[in-house]
């Protein structure tokens, strides 16, 4: 697992510090919590797993210790969505030792990976207390209310600050929307369908929405 070299110093011109050229929050300070985060067609973490437009994609995330997770997939046009909490999934509380797969088997939505080709990056946020993110993350909609990696580790930065730095940790994983090997970096969407018993209804993620 890659770890991630960017502390959360404070506000103001140390923010500017906080985060990478590729916008991704991290913690170096030294942690006995860990986060891992991958797809189904890359356990492994190689960072090259390629999906083609109309399959479904799952995504597994695993804690070592009590944690609240939580898990944003960050399209190659910046564009964010909600993985963990989501609608359907509200409960981001995980046991020591647990990996939790989205969907879960019998869930009453799936994710479907749509066009253009390019990467797309899932970040896995783990905390051994809640974080307040109500201003980032609208979960009754599903909808993320910040654009792009930067945008979105600098309002994690803000939200985690009172967080102690050693009870916090964060993970990444990439996987690509292509025809064959992962393809350069261009723009990829997540979508999700959902199709729930009784009434059809839909709720999508990227913006899209296909019933079965």
């Amino acid at each position: 697992m890659r770890k991630l070299l960017l502390a959360v110093l404070g506000l103001g011109a140390a923010l500017a510090q906080e985060i990478n050229p590729q916008g991704i929050i991290v913690n170096p300070v030294p942690t006995d919590l860990e986060v891992q985060v991958w797809v189904d067609k890359d356990p492994a973490k190689r960072g090259n797993a390629v999906y083609r437009i109309g399959e479904s994609i799952y995504i597994y995330v695993r804690v070592n210790q009590d944690a609240y997770v939580y898990l944003f997939n960050i399209n190659a046009d910046g564009r964010i969505d909600p993985i963990l909490p989501n609608p359907y999934e509200r409960d981001n509380f995980l046991r020591a030792g647990e990996t939790r797969r989205f969907p879960p088997e019998g869930a009453r939505y799936r994710y479907t990976i749509t066009g253009p080709e390019g990467e797309d990056r899932i970040l896995a946020v783990a905390s051994r207390r809640p974080l307040s993110v109500a201003e980032i993350l609208d979960v009754e909609r599903g909808e993320v209310r910040v654009q792009g990696w930067e945008g979105l580790a600098r309002a994690l930065s803000i939200v985690i600050k009172p967080v102690p730095a050693r009870d916090w940790v964060t993970d990444v994983a990439r996987y690509y929307v292509g025809r064959g090997e992962a393809p350069p970096p261009a723009e990829a969407t997540l979508e999700v369908d959902s199709s729930p018993r009784g009434p059809r209804s839909t709720w999508t993620a990227g913006g899209r929405a296909r019933l079965p």
